[in-house]
C-alpha cells in the first residue's frame, strides 16, 4: 500500500508517496487502480482491470518533439522543404517523420487541428485543408506548432 512519507532531503515538512517496490513474480493479482514499480522491468506499473501496463520506463526517455512553422496564407503544404519556418525560411522540415498523423498533434495558433478534418499527413509532409494565416508578427497568434513522438508515450 503507498503512504506518505518524509523525505529528510528536502526538509522535515516535505512528504512524498512511497510507490510498492516488487518484482515481477512478487505483483498482485490486481486490482482497478493499483500502482506499483516492477524492480525486475524498472518501470512504473499500473493495474487497469485486465493485467499490469507499463506506466514509465526508467530506461527509455520518453521525448516529445516540438516544430514550429508560420502560415502566409497561401501555403498548404508543410515539410519535406516546403512551408516557412520562423525565421522566414521557405525549407521547412520536420525534426522527426512520424509514422502516421495519429503520432502527431497540431495546433495553430493554439487552436488544436483535427487529423483528417484540417490536415493530411504523408511523406514527411503535413497538407492543410486551407492555408494558415500569415504570422502577423505581433503576438505569435498563427504559429504552427506540430508535436511529435506521440507513440512513444505509450511504449
Amino acid at each position: 500500500m503507498g503512504r506518505f512519507v518524509k523525505n529528510p532531503e528536502i526538509g522535515d515538512n516535505a512528504s512524498a508517496i512511497k510507490i510498492p517496490n516488487v518484482t515481477t513474480a512478487q505483483r498482485p493479482s490486481g486490482v482497478n487502480g493499483q500502482i506499483i514499480f516492477n524492480t525486475t522491468t524498472s518501470t512504473y506499473q499500473a493495474y487497469n482491470g485486465a493485467q499490469w501496463y507499463n506506466i514509465s520506463d526508467a530506461s527509455r526517455e520518453k521525448t516529445l518533439t516540438v516544430d514550429t512553422f508560420q502560415g502566409d496564407g497561401s501555403t498548404t503544404v508543410f515539410g519535406n522543404g516546403s512551408g516557412n519556418t520562423l525565421d522566414g525560411s521557405t525549407a521547412a522540415n520536420l525534426t522527426v517523420e512520424p509514422t502516421d498523423a495519429t503520432d502527431l498533434q497540431i495546433f495553430i495558433g493554439g487552436v488544436y487541428q483535427v487529423p483528417g478534418t484540417h490536415y493530411t499527413y504523408s511523406g514527411g509532409a503535413i497538407t492543410f485543408g486551407s492555408a494558415p494565416p500569415a504570422n502577423n508578427g505581433t503576438d505569435s497568434g498563427h504559429i504552427i506548432a506540430v508535436i511529435q513522438n506521440l507513440h512513444k508515450l505509450g511504449e
